[in-house]
């Protein structure tokens, strides 16, 4: 097709053997109320390249997989199915679904978020082809409530800038979903760890090392607040795991701010974990949090006030609910 001319992805307007531009990864758990709207937020994108999207469906107890297979038997030039014998595991699945990529840029997408511009992969992989110092492009995201809690709201800051490593090293500036960047970096670093439990935290800054991150202002996906991602079931131990990235962070430059990072990991650990956390384990976390974070000062003691009034207010919330 001429390179000017945008079409829909299900359209399939690109030969067999055509070079696949873009990779769209897409870890799959027990989000059968999700996935489908997932998947035609893919197909309704507006590209002049091929892309083809992989679902790393991971043994889901749901129909999942059943929803995933019907769309793969309907698109099956765009849409592979990866089919585990077993569940792997949040990480291990996100591992495996990225090797299997073929094209030369990866784009997340979660399976119970999706898209909301038909022209987002178009804009986004447009900018980088212009301009090849930089290592990926975001967007804005709008986080909603499956409750109905609430008004959707921004995830992110409303201006179009330049994120740089050190913008990846504490809390996220833009959604998972949001993200494209160049498969080079994965290759080039061997992925990431597959003992971790926050896949985003390592290839944020994975992604940075290598050069700036674009963020457009304009909001192109629904993240999806439904009770069924990580961050609504996980606990400390399993957030614990998450320290094994900065040795191998450590190793891609080895002048990576290493006890900065690990300041902000340890923050996570106390804070975010779903589940109680022992006294004992608090204490460490938080101690370690502060001293590491001294590798920053004074920037540190803006952090180091929030995260002390974190730490109060959960430790009277362990005592409390003895």
């Amino acid at each position: 097709m001429e390179k000017n001319s945008c079409v829909e992805l299900r359209e399939n307007k690109f030969i067999a053997n055509q070079e696949t531009m873009v990779s769209v990864v897409m870890i799959s758990y027990n989000v059968e109320k999700f996935i489908e709207k997932a998947v035609e937020s893919v197909l309704e994108q507006k590209t002049n390249f091929k892309v083809e999207l992989v679902i790393g469906e991971d043994c889901s107890t749901d129909n999942t997989r059943k929803i995933a297979l019907e769309y793969q038997n309907k698109y099956p030039n765009i849409i592979r199915v990866l089919l585990p014998e077993k569940n792997q595991g949040l990480t291990p699945n996100c591992v495996a679904t990225h090797n299997a990529c073929k094209g030369k840029y990866i784009a997340l997408l979660d399976g119970d978020d999706y898209w909301t511009n038909p022209n987002k992969l178009q804009m986004q992989v447009d900018f980088l082809e212009n301009n090849p110092s930089y290592s990926g492009s975001a967007h804005q995201s709008m986080k909603i409530f499956d409750d109905g809690s609430s008004e959707p709201i921004p995830f992110g800051e409303n201006i179009d800038t330049d994120y740089e490593l050190k913008d990846t090293l504490s809390h996220r500036k833009f959604h998972t979903s949001a993200l494209v960047y160049r498969k080079e970096i994965w290759d080039k670093t061997g992925g990431i760890p597959a003992s971790i439990s926050s896949n985003e935290r390592a290839i944020y800054p994975m992604v940075a090392i290598f050069g700036k991150i674009r963020y457009f202002k304009e909001s192109m996906c629904i993240y999806r607040l439904s009770g069924v991602g990580l961050s609504s079931r996980i606990d400390y131990k399993e957030l614990e795991t998450d320290l094994a990235m900065i040795p191998w962070l450590k190793k891609i430059p080895s002048d990576f701010p290493a006890k900065k990072f690990k300041s902000f990991l340890h923050l996570c650990i106390y804070t975010y974990g779903t589940k109680k956390i022992p006294l004992f384990s608090l204490i460490k976390h938080y101690f370690l949090f502060c001293i590491l974070s001294f590798s920053y000062f004074p920037k540190n003691l803006g952090d180091i006030k929030w995260g002390s009034f974190e730490f109060i207010r959960i430790l009277k919330r362990n005592i409390f609910t003895n």
